[in-house]
């Protein structure tokens, strides 16, 4: 029979602690991502031309798009209503809704790099919602893992690192 261990009780608290928080913090995060991509998809929808939001057709150069709409249906959708829904799950406590937050977050961050690459373009919204993305996917791991799993992940990545580098 296995042995059992207990955590000790700052362990404990510190884990509640980082699951709420990190609970709090991507709940806030979704809201804010989830307002913004709606806000910037239905103006891409309304005008596909790009004109309500400034933007050239000739940035659309070398993707799949001919115009802003298909982007704009998936920027609304998936990231304005899904990161919404997401939002409301996690006020509701359903248990998919850490899971399903790490995966819009980790989206976000892809959609960032692969708009990057198709437009050429910089902006100040890339850096700001790719940050947004990183947040809600650190902050989900946090509520799903909790700390006692942060720490293991840690102590085992040193401990390979020390032993490559002929270190103990």
């Amino acid at each position: 029979m296995p042995a059992t261990t207990t955590l000790p009780t700052a362990t404990v608290d510190r884990t509640t602690s980082a699951r709420r928080w990190g609970r709090i913090i991507a709940l806030v995060f979704l809201v804010i991502l989830g307002l913004g991509a709606l806000a910037g998809g239905i103006t891409l929808m309304s005008a596909p031309d790009g004109s309500g939001m400034g933007f050239d057709l000739a940035l659309l150069a070398g993707s799949p798009f001919p115009d802003y709409l298909v982007p704009g249906l998936i920027l609304a959708g998936l990231f304005g209503v899904g990161s919404l829904l997401v939002a409301v799950l996690g006020i509701r406590d359903h248990p998919a809704a850490p899971s399903l937050a790490f995966g819009i977050g980790c989206a976000q961050m892809i959609w960032i790099v692969v708009e990057l690459l198709i437009i050429g373009e910089f902006s100040f919204q890339h850096p700001t919602f790719f940050l947004v993305g990183l947040i809600v996917a650190a902050a989900a791991a946090a509520a799903v893992w909790g700390w006692p799993t942060l720490q293991a992940w840690r102590a085992t990545v040193l401990g390979t690192l020390a032993a490559c580098s002929g270190g103990a």
